[in-house]
């Protein structure tokens, strides 16, 4: 090829049984500085395989790691501590009373009506009226009838429930939006589920009108 000049490159390292037929040779001409670049390249990254292949690892670097340390013994809160995976939970004991305590009930008489109040939660305005058992009363657009209304022997507070029924006039079906107890120490225990109203029994009330006086 005229004048130019080669670089000659041979492998000494490879043996005649590693897939090749032996030692190579190969010849690079040398037409300029790129080439030199591109040289000097070619050999750095061909230095790293071939000193792993004097070696004798096949160009891949391992490494021994030590064994680790036996922990303690998993099975005994010593060990568990000692090796700081966690910590043992405090032992608590469940307290289960030998007898369930009973209420007694409260003994109630039937009053004569009842005090009631209606709440109406659009517009924020409550009404209390009274009742009579036996009787019907409107009250806006919600037709209440009391059934009766029972209380202790002492009119306290505490076991004053009244059986009401109430029907929404507007709405199509007859059929009550609530029946049922009412009670008057605990009104969310059995409330009346209605969009707009809220309706609850304050006390009963006797035949001469009295009532005890309750909590609003």
């Amino acid at each position: 090829m005229g004048g130019a000049e080669f670089l000659t490159l041979h492998d000494v390292s490879a043996p005649a049984g590693c897939g090749r037929s032996g030692p190579w040779v190969l010849r690079i001409p040398v037409t300029g500085w790129p080439v030199v670049a591109l040289v000097t390249m070619l050999l750095a990254g061909l230095a790293t395989p071939l000193s792993a292949q004097e070696s004798g690892e096949g160009g891949i670097v391992t490494e021994q790691l030590e064994p680790l340390e036996p922990a303690g013994d998993s099975g005994s809160e010593d060990g568990a501590a000692r090796d700081g995976r966690f910590k043992p939970a405090p032992f608590r004991t469940l307290e289960i009373p030998q007898q369930a305590e009973l209420i007694e009930p409260v003994e109630t008489a039937p009053r004569a009506g009842a005090r009631m109040r209606q709440l109406d939660k659009m517009t924020g305005r409550a009404r209390t009226f009274e009742i009579a058992a036996g009787t019907e009363e409107m009250v806006d657009r919600l037709r209440v009838r009391l059934e009766a209304c029972r209380s202790p022997e002492d009119n306290a507070l505490h076991g004053t429930m009244a059986f009401v029924q109430i029907w929404d006039t507007k709405r199509v079906e007859d059929t009550p939006v609530f029946s049922g107890w009412m009670f008057a120490e605990s009104p969310a225990l059995s409330a009346m589920d209605h969009p707009r109203y809220d309706i609850w029994v304050i006390s009963c009330t006797t035949s001469s009108g009295d009532a005890p006086v309750a909590s609003e």
